[in-house]
Protein backbone atom coordinates (compact mmCIF):
# COMPACT_ATOMS: atom_id res chain seq x y z
CA UNK A 1 0.00 0.00 0.00
CA UNK A 2 1.26 3.59 -0.77
CA UNK A 3 1.75 6.73 0.88
CA UNK A 4 -0.44 8.99 -1.00
CA UNK A 5 -0.70 12.50 -0.77
CA UNK A 6 -3.56 14.50 -2.88
CA UNK A 7 -2.76 18.58 -3.42
CA UNK A 8 -5.32 21.05 -4.44
CA UNK A 9 -6.33 24.79 -4.32
CA UNK A 10 -9.34 26.83 -4.24
CA UNK A 11 -12.96 26.49 -3.61
CA UNK A 12 -15.11 23.81 -2.35
CA UNK A 13 -15.35 22.61 -6.31
CA UNK A 14 -11.79 22.34 -6.41
CA UNK A 15 -11.42 20.44 -2.87
CA UNK A 16 -14.01 17.74 -2.66
CA UNK A 17 -12.98 15.67 -5.40
CA UNK A 18 -10.04 15.12 -3.94
CA UNK A 19 -11.03 14.12 -0.35
CA UNK A 20 -13.44 11.55 -2.32
CA UNK A 21 -10.92 10.53 -3.81
CA UNK A 22 -8.71 9.91 -0.80
CA UNK A 23 -11.86 8.38 0.52
CA UNK A 24 -11.59 6.04 -1.55
CA UNK A 25 -8.20 5.26 -1.82
CA UNK A 26 -8.51 4.89 2.05
CA UNK A 27 -10.90 2.22 1.62
CA UNK A 28 -8.40 0.33 -0.48
CA UNK A 29 -5.82 0.21 2.47
CA UNK A 30 -3.65 3.15 1.47
CA UNK A 31 -2.56 5.99 3.49
CA UNK A 32 -3.71 9.16 2.31
CA UNK A 33 -2.92 13.06 3.11
CA UNK A 34 -4.48 15.76 1.88
CA UNK A 35 -2.85 18.61 1.56
CA UNK A 36 -5.11 21.93 0.95
CA UNK A 37 -6.84 24.82 2.32
CA UNK A 38 -7.31 24.85 6.36
CA UNK A 39 -11.16 25.41 6.42
CA UNK A 40 -11.50 21.75 5.05
CA UNK A 41 -9.45 20.29 7.45
CA UNK A 42 -12.82 19.34 9.76
CA UNK A 43 -14.57 17.09 6.67
CA UNK A 44 -11.05 15.51 5.55
CA UNK A 45 -10.39 14.23 9.00
CA UNK A 46 -14.14 12.87 9.68
CA UNK A 47 -13.67 10.83 6.17
CA UNK A 48 -10.48 9.44 7.94
CA UNK A 49 -7.91 11.32 6.15
CA UNK A 50 -4.82 13.03 7.24
CA UNK A 51 -4.56 16.71 6.93
CA UNK A 52 -1.74 19.02 6.45
CA UNK A 53 -3.43 22.95 5.53
CA UNK A 54 -1.29 25.42 2.99
CA UNK A 55 -2.68 28.79 4.90
CA UNK A 56 -4.50 30.27 8.20
CA UNK A 57 -8.37 30.87 7.99
CA UNK A 58 -7.07 34.34 7.40
CA UNK A 59 -4.96 33.85 4.77
CA UNK A 60 -8.20 31.81 3.15
CA UNK A 61 -10.47 34.70 4.01
CA UNK A 62 -8.25 36.49 1.46
CA UNK A 63 -7.95 34.50 -1.45
CA UNK A 64 -11.73 33.64 -1.50
CA UNK A 65 -11.82 37.53 -1.12
CA UNK A 66 -10.04 38.14 -4.48
CA UNK A 67 -10.93 35.16 -6.67
CA UNK A 68 -13.18 37.41 -8.33
CA UNK A 69 -9.73 38.42 -9.90
CA UNK A 70 -9.79 35.24 -12.07
CA UNK A 71 -13.38 36.30 -13.63
CA UNK A 72 -12.14 37.66 -16.62
CA UNK A 73 -8.59 36.84 -17.90
CA UNK A 74 -9.46 37.93 -21.24
CA UNK A 75 -10.49 41.55 -20.08
CA UNK A 76 -8.50 42.03 -16.87
CA UNK A 77 -5.27 40.20 -17.80
CA UNK A 78 -3.48 42.24 -15.24
CA UNK A 79 -5.89 40.91 -12.39
CA UNK A 80 -5.35 37.18 -13.79
CA UNK A 81 -1.74 37.24 -13.40
CA UNK A 82 -1.38 39.05 -10.12
CA UNK A 83 -4.05 36.65 -8.52
CA UNK A 84 -1.76 33.88 -9.70
CA UNK A 85 1.49 35.63 -8.87
CA UNK A 86 0.26 36.14 -5.09
CA UNK A 87 -1.55 32.52 -4.43
CA UNK A 88 0.47 30.68 -6.41
CA UNK A 89 4.05 32.23 -6.92
CA UNK A 90 7.73 31.50 -5.56
CA UNK A 91 6.62 32.39 -2.07
CA UNK A 92 3.88 30.29 -1.71
CA UNK A 93 5.48 27.78 -4.10
CA UNK A 94 8.91 27.37 -1.87
CA UNK A 95 6.35 27.19 1.50
CA UNK A 96 4.17 24.58 -0.04
CA UNK A 97 7.21 22.44 -1.08
CA UNK A 98 8.65 22.55 2.11
CA UNK A 99 5.22 21.08 3.36
CA UNK A 100 5.32 18.22 0.84
CA UNK A 101 8.71 16.98 1.43
CA UNK A 102 8.42 17.08 5.33
CA UNK A 103 5.57 14.33 4.40
CA UNK A 104 7.45 12.19 1.81
CA UNK A 105 8.65 8.68 2.11
CA UNK A 106 10.02 6.05 -0.21
CA UNK A 107 6.57 4.80 -1.00
CA UNK A 108 4.71 7.99 -1.78
CA UNK A 109 2.85 8.90 -4.44
CA UNK A 110 1.93 12.32 -5.23
CA UNK A 111 -0.93 13.69 -6.88
CA UNK A 112 -2.16 17.49 -7.18
CA UNK A 113 -4.48 19.92 -8.98
CA UNK A 114 -3.88 20.70 -12.34
CA UNK A 115 -2.35 23.64 -13.17
CA UNK A 116 -2.27 25.20 -9.88
CA UNK A 117 -0.95 22.61 -7.42
CA UNK A 118 2.25 22.68 -9.04
CA UNK A 119 4.72 21.71 -5.68
CA UNK A 120 3.64 18.72 -5.95
CA UNK A 121 5.41 18.55 -9.33
CA UNK A 122 8.38 20.19 -8.14
CA UNK A 123 8.96 18.03 -5.00
CA UNK A 124 8.41 14.77 -7.08
CA UNK A 125 11.33 15.82 -9.45
CA UNK A 126 13.18 16.35 -6.37
CA UNK A 127 12.95 13.11 -4.98
CA UNK A 128 12.25 11.31 -7.87
CA UNK A 129 8.75 10.34 -6.90
CA UNK A 130 5.74 8.60 -8.97
CA UNK A 131 3.53 12.02 -9.65
CA UNK A 132 0.52 12.46 -11.87
CA UNK A 133 -1.92 15.47 -12.09
CA UNK A 134 -5.59 15.58 -11.54
CA UNK A 135 -7.64 17.37 -14.18
CA UNK A 136 -11.08 18.30 -12.91
CA UNK A 137 -12.73 20.12 -16.20
CA UNK A 138 -12.46 19.01 -20.28
CA UNK A 139 -11.75 22.89 -20.85
CA UNK A 140 -8.93 22.93 -19.12
CA UNK A 141 -6.99 21.44 -21.51
CA UNK A 142 -8.90 23.80 -24.12
CA UNK A 143 -7.65 26.86 -22.56
CA UNK A 144 -3.80 25.64 -22.25
CA UNK A 145 -2.63 27.37 -25.18
CA UNK A 146 -4.99 30.64 -25.01
CA UNK A 147 -3.21 30.57 -21.10
CA UNK A 148 0.05 30.06 -22.55
CA UNK A 149 -0.08 32.86 -24.96
CA UNK A 150 -1.53 35.29 -22.83
CA UNK A 151 0.41 34.41 -19.15
CA UNK A 152 3.45 31.63 -19.88
CA UNK A 153 5.84 33.77 -19.79
CA UNK A 154 5.39 35.16 -16.53
CA UNK A 155 4.38 31.81 -15.29
CA UNK A 156 7.64 30.82 -15.97
CA UNK A 157 9.42 33.15 -15.09
CA UNK A 158 8.05 32.76 -11.79
CA UNK A 159 8.35 29.43 -11.24
CA UNK A 160 12.17 29.17 -12.56
CA UNK A 161 13.09 31.40 -10.06
CA UNK A 162 11.93 29.27 -7.23
CA UNK A 163 13.25 26.12 -9.25
CA UNK A 164 16.64 28.15 -9.19
CA UNK A 165 16.40 28.37 -5.32
CA UNK A 166 15.79 25.03 -5.28
CA UNK A 167 18.83 24.24 -7.84
CA UNK A 168 16.30 22.85 -10.39
CA UNK A 169 17.48 22.97 -13.95
CA UNK A 170 15.14 25.80 -15.44
CA UNK A 171 12.07 25.08 -17.19
CA UNK A 172 11.48 26.61 -21.24
CA UNK A 173 7.69 26.53 -21.38
CA UNK A 174 4.92 26.12 -18.72
CA UNK A 175 2.53 24.51 -21.06
CA UNK A 176 4.57 21.71 -21.99
CA UNK A 177 5.94 21.79 -18.26
CA UNK A 178 2.16 21.03 -17.14
CA UNK A 179 1.57 18.67 -20.09
CA UNK A 180 5.13 16.81 -18.94
CA UNK A 181 3.38 14.07 -16.06
CA UNK A 182 3.02 10.20 -17.87
CA UNK A 183 -0.05 10.40 -16.04
CA UNK A 184 -2.59 12.87 -16.34
CA UNK A 185 -5.90 12.02 -14.45
CA UNK A 186 -9.72 12.80 -15.84
CA UNK A 187 -11.82 13.21 -13.57
CA UNK A 188 -14.86 12.19 -15.70
CA UNK A 189 -16.00 9.32 -17.96
CA UNK A 190 -15.38 8.93 -21.65
CA UNK A 191 -19.16 9.17 -22.31
CA UNK A 192 -18.71 12.66 -20.76
CA UNK A 193 -16.30 14.11 -22.49
CA UNK A 194 -14.07 12.68 -25.72
CA UNK A 195 -10.02 13.42 -26.74
CA UNK A 196 -9.92 16.30 -29.28
CA UNK A 197 -6.33 17.58 -30.15
CA UNK A 198 -5.98 19.66 -27.15
CA UNK A 199 -5.61 16.96 -24.82
CA UNK A 200 -1.41 15.65 -23.69
CA UNK A 201 -0.26 12.95 -24.04
CA UNK A 202 -0.62 11.15 -20.90
CA UNK A 203 -4.47 11.55 -20.27
CA UNK A 204 -6.65 9.57 -18.81
CA UNK A 205 -10.07 8.46 -17.42
CA UNK A 206 -10.74 7.92 -13.89
CA UNK A 207 -14.21 8.71 -14.31
CA UNK A 208 -16.15 10.95 -11.79
CA UNK A 209 -15.55 10.17 -7.96
CA UNK A 210 -18.47 8.50 -5.97
CA UNK A 211 -19.23 9.81 -2.45
CA UNK A 212 -22.48 8.05 -1.25
CA UNK A 213 -22.33 10.16 2.40
CA UNK A 214 -25.02 12.16 3.36
CA UNK A 215 -23.92 14.52 5.88
CA UNK A 216 -27.80 15.03 6.31
CA UNK A 217 -30.00 15.61 9.54
CA UNK A 218 -29.07 19.51 10.05
CA UNK A 219 -31.33 21.87 10.63
CA UNK A 220 -30.80 23.22 6.99
CA UNK A 221 -32.03 19.42 6.37
CA UNK A 222 -35.06 19.72 8.48
CA UNK A 223 -36.20 23.06 6.24
CA UNK A 224 -35.82 21.65 3.41
CA UNK A 225 -38.20 18.65 4.31
CA UNK A 226 -40.59 20.82 5.33
CA UNK A 227 -40.81 22.44 2.27
CA UNK A 228 -40.58 19.38 0.14
CA UNK A 229 -43.73 18.13 2.61
CA UNK A 230 -45.54 21.12 1.35
CA UNK A 231 -44.48 21.03 -2.41
CA UNK A 232 -45.98 17.54 -2.03
CA UNK A 233 -48.85 18.40 -0.24
CA UNK A 234 -49.91 21.57 -3.16
CA UNK A 235 -48.97 18.98 -5.99
CA UNK A 236 -46.04 20.78 -7.24
CA UNK A 237 -42.30 20.13 -8.17
CA UNK A 238 -39.63 20.78 -5.61
CA UNK A 239 -36.93 23.06 -7.61
CA UNK A 240 -33.00 23.48 -6.50
CA UNK A 241 -31.15 26.41 -6.95
CA UNK A 242 -27.25 26.84 -6.25
CA UNK A 243 -24.93 28.86 -7.14
CA UNK A 244 -21.80 27.13 -5.70
CA UNK A 245 -20.00 28.03 -2.50
CA UNK A 246 -17.86 30.73 -3.25
CA UNK A 247 -18.17 34.32 -4.31
CA UNK A 248 -17.06 33.38 -7.58
CA UNK A 249 -20.80 33.96 -8.96
CA UNK A 250 -22.87 36.56 -10.78
CA UNK A 251 -25.32 38.32 -8.14
CA UNK A 252 -27.89 37.26 -11.08
CA UNK A 253 -27.79 34.34 -11.54
CA UNK A 254 -29.73 34.18 -8.15
CA UNK A 255 -32.26 36.96 -9.03
CA UNK A 256 -33.36 35.12 -12.50
CA UNK A 257 -33.62 32.13 -10.66
CA UNK A 258 -35.85 33.10 -8.10
CA UNK A 259 -37.74 34.74 -10.68
CA UNK A 260 -37.90 32.25 -13.15
CA UNK A 261 -39.64 29.76 -10.40
CA UNK A 262 -41.83 31.94 -9.50
CA UNK A 263 -43.10 32.19 -12.67
CA UNK A 264 -43.24 28.92 -13.05
CA UNK A 265 -45.15 28.04 -9.90
CA UNK A 266 -42.43 25.66 -8.59
CA UNK A 267 -41.02 25.28 -4.68
CA UNK A 268 -37.34 26.43 -4.71
CA UNK A 269 -34.77 25.70 -2.48
CA UNK A 270 -32.10 27.98 -2.64
CA UNK A 271 -28.70 26.26 -1.60
CA UNK A 272 -25.68 28.89 -0.73
CA UNK A 273 -23.67 29.90 2.27
CA UNK A 274 -24.74 33.54 1.62
CA UNK A 275 -28.07 34.73 2.26
CA UNK A 276 -27.37 38.28 1.26
CA UNK A 277 -27.75 36.55 -2.44
CA UNK A 278 -31.61 36.50 -1.76
CA UNK A 279 -34.48 39.27 -3.08
CA UNK A 280 -35.76 41.23 -0.32
CA UNK A 281 -39.16 39.63 -0.94
CA UNK A 282 -39.70 35.76 -2.09
CA UNK A 283 -43.03 34.07 -1.78
CA UNK A 284 -43.11 31.65 0.83
CA UNK A 285 -42.46 28.51 -1.29
CA UNK A 286 -38.99 29.32 -1.88
CA UNK A 287 -36.72 29.43 0.71
CA UNK A 288 -33.21 29.89 1.57
CA UNK A 289 -31.50 26.71 3.04
CA UNK A 290 -28.19 27.63 3.81
CA UNK A 291 -25.24 25.90 3.29
CA UNK A 292 -26.94 22.06 3.02
CA UNK A 293 -25.05 19.13 1.23
CA UNK A 294 -26.65 18.58 -1.62
CA UNK A 295 -26.11 15.08 -1.72
CA UNK A 296 -28.40 15.06 0.82
CA UNK A 297 -31.26 16.78 -0.71
CA UNK A 298 -30.95 15.97 -4.24
CA UNK A 299 -32.60 12.82 -5.00
CA UNK A 300 -35.79 14.39 -3.33
CA UNK A 301 -35.80 17.39 -5.87
CA UNK A 302 -37.43 17.55 -9.45
CA UNK A 303 -35.05 19.41 -11.23
CA UNK A 304 -31.39 21.72 -10.42
CA UNK A 305 -30.91 25.05 -11.57
CA UNK A 306 -27.18 25.44 -10.84
CA UNK A 307 -24.10 27.48 -12.57
CA UNK A 308 -22.72 24.60 -14.18
CA UNK A 309 -19.73 23.16 -11.71
CA UNK A 310 -18.68 20.16 -11.96
CA UNK A 311 -19.14 18.60 -8.47
CA UNK A 312 -23.02 19.45 -8.86
CA UNK A 313 -23.86 18.28 -12.34
CA UNK A 314 -21.85 15.41 -11.49
CA UNK A 315 -24.09 15.12 -8.20
CA UNK A 316 -27.25 15.97 -10.42
CA UNK A 317 -26.00 13.13 -12.63
CA UNK A 318 -26.23 11.13 -9.62
CA UNK A 319 -29.92 11.35 -8.38
CA UNK A 320 -31.40 11.34 -12.25
CA UNK A 321 -32.48 14.48 -12.11
CA UNK A 322 -32.48 17.08 -15.23
CA UNK A 323 -30.53 20.28 -15.23
CA UNK A 324 -30.60 23.83 -15.66
CA UNK A 325 -27.37 25.84 -16.19
CA UNK A 326 -26.35 29.18 -15.84
CA UNK A 327 -23.10 29.15 -16.41
CA UNK A 328 -20.91 32.09 -16.39
CA UNK A 329 -17.10 32.10 -15.36
CA UNK A 330 -14.54 29.53 -16.10
CA UNK A 331 -15.41 25.60 -17.15
CA UNK A 332 -18.55 26.11 -16.49
CA UNK A 333 -20.54 27.58 -20.03
CA UNK A 334 -17.94 24.21 -21.53
CA UNK A 335 -19.69 21.71 -18.77
CA UNK A 336 -23.29 23.27 -20.27
CA UNK A 337 -23.01 23.01 -24.04
CA UNK A 338 -22.02 19.34 -23.45
CA UNK A 339 -25.13 18.01 -20.70
CA UNK A 340 -27.11 20.10 -23.37
CA UNK A 341 -25.30 17.83 -25.59
CA UNK A 342 -26.59 14.66 -24.00
CA UNK A 343 -30.68 15.90 -23.38
CA UNK A 344 -30.37 16.01 -19.06
CA UNK A 345 -30.09 19.90 -19.92
CA UNK A 346 -30.58 23.27 -20.95
CA UNK A 347 -28.44 26.03 -21.29
CA UNK A 348 -28.65 30.14 -20.31
CA UNK A 349 -25.95 32.32 -20.56
CA UNK A 350 -25.91 35.70 -18.74
CA UNK A 351 -27.66 37.71 -21.92
CA UNK A 352 -30.47 34.97 -21.50
CA UNK A 353 -30.63 35.45 -17.80
CA UNK A 354 -34.50 36.59 -17.94
CA UNK A 355 -37.01 35.09 -15.44
CA UNK A 356 -40.06 34.40 -18.58
CA UNK A 357 -36.87 33.28 -20.34
CA UNK A 358 -35.62 30.56 -17.34
CA UNK A 359 -39.32 29.79 -16.90
CA UNK A 360 -39.82 27.86 -20.00
CA UNK A 361 -36.63 26.11 -19.77
CA UNK A 362 -38.30 24.62 -16.51
CA UNK A 363 -41.08 24.03 -17.59
CA UNK A 364 -38.99 21.88 -20.61
CA UNK A 365 -37.21 20.30 -18.73
CA UNK A 366 -39.27 18.84 -16.06
CA UNK A 367 -41.26 16.93 -19.39
CA UNK A 368 -41.04 13.02 -18.92
CA UNK A 369 -39.53 12.81 -21.87
CA UNK A 370 -36.25 14.57 -20.35
CA UNK A 371 -36.56 12.57 -17.42
CA UNK A 372 -36.08 9.08 -19.07
CA UNK A 373 -32.84 10.50 -20.62
CA UNK A 374 -31.78 11.57 -16.90
CA UNK A 375 -32.18 7.89 -15.36
CA UNK A 376 -30.12 6.54 -18.42
CA UNK A 377 -27.19 8.95 -17.74
CA UNK A 378 -27.69 8.05 -13.63
CA UNK A 379 -27.28 4.59 -14.72
CA UNK A 380 -23.83 4.91 -16.90
CA UNK A 381 -22.57 7.35 -14.08
CA UNK A 382 -23.15 4.12 -11.55
CA UNK A 383 -21.59 1.39 -13.96
CA UNK A 384 -18.32 3.84 -14.41
CA UNK A 385 -18.04 3.91 -10.52
CA UNK A 386 -18.06 0.30 -10.20
CA UNK A 387 -15.42 0.20 -12.99
CA UNK A 388 -12.80 1.86 -10.38
CA UNK A 389 -10.79 2.97 -13.31
CA UNK A 390 -8.44 4.85 -10.82
CA UNK A 391 -7.54 1.23 -8.69
CA UNK A 392 -5.41 0.38 -11.75
CA UNK A 393 -4.06 3.51 -12.86
CA UNK A 394 -2.52 4.64 -9.29
CA UNK A 395 -0.44 1.58 -9.35
CA UNK A 396 1.12 2.45 -12.60
CA UNK A 397 2.20 5.97 -11.87
CA UNK A 398 5.44 6.76 -13.27
CA UNK A 399 8.67 8.40 -11.00
CA UNK A 400 8.28 12.08 -12.35
CA UNK A 401 11.68 13.04 -14.16
CA UNK A 402 11.75 16.10 -16.25
CA UNK A 403 11.99 15.79 -20.08
CA UNK A 404 14.30 17.06 -22.51
CA UNK A 405 13.77 20.25 -23.14
CA UNK A 406 14.39 22.37 -26.38
CA UNK A 407 15.11 26.14 -25.28
CA UNK A 408 14.18 28.19 -28.30
CA UNK A 409 16.75 30.45 -29.90
CA UNK A 410 17.33 34.36 -29.21
CA UNK A 411 15.57 36.22 -31.62
CA UNK A 412 15.90 40.18 -31.96
CA UNK A 413 13.16 41.57 -29.69
CA UNK A 414 10.89 43.27 -31.84
CA UNK A 415 9.95 39.87 -33.76
CA UNK A 416 9.21 37.82 -30.69
CA UNK A 417 6.79 41.09 -29.02
CA UNK A 418 5.07 41.01 -32.99
CA UNK A 419 4.86 37.28 -33.00
CA UNK A 420 3.80 36.32 -29.41
CA UNK A 421 1.06 39.78 -29.87
CA UNK A 422 -0.30 38.40 -33.11
CA UNK A 423 -0.63 35.63 -31.51
CA UNK A 424 -2.87 36.39 -28.29
CA UNK A 425 -4.99 38.86 -30.79
CA UNK A 426 -5.80 35.22 -32.50
CA UNK A 427 -6.76 33.52 -30.06
CA UNK A 428 -8.58 36.64 -28.10
CA UNK A 429 -10.82 36.80 -31.48
CA UNK A 430 -11.96 33.03 -31.08
CA UNK A 431 -12.91 33.63 -27.29
CA UNK A 432 -15.02 36.70 -28.28
CA UNK A 433 -16.25 35.33 -30.96
CA UNK A 434 -17.61 32.27 -28.75
CA UNK A 435 -18.95 34.45 -25.82
CA UNK A 436 -20.44 36.29 -28.54
CA UNK A 437 -22.48 32.97 -29.41
CA UNK A 438 -23.25 32.47 -26.27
Amino acid sequence: MANVILITHWTSGDVFPFLRFGKLLKQEGHKVTVLTHCIFEERAKKMGLEFVPVDTPEEYAEISGDMLMLSDPIGNKEDYLNFHLKYHGKERLLREVKLIEDICTEDTIIIARFRSSIAGQIVAERKNLPYASMVLAPNYFAHMELHEQLFGKEFCDDINSAREELRLPAISNWKDWLYSPKSILCVWPSWYAAPDETWPEGACYIGFLEDREENGNTSQNVVFNELLEEAHNSGKKMVIVTGGSSHLINRDFYTSSIGACKMSDVYAAVVTPFEEYMPPKVPDRIKWIGNVSLRSIMDKADLIIHHGGMGTLNEALDAGIPQIILPHFADRPDNADRLVKMGVGSKFPPKQWKAEIIAEGINKMLEESVHSICKEYQKKNFDSYAEKLWRDILMQIKPYVLPKQEFPAEKPKAQNGVKRELSRELLLGIIRKNKENN
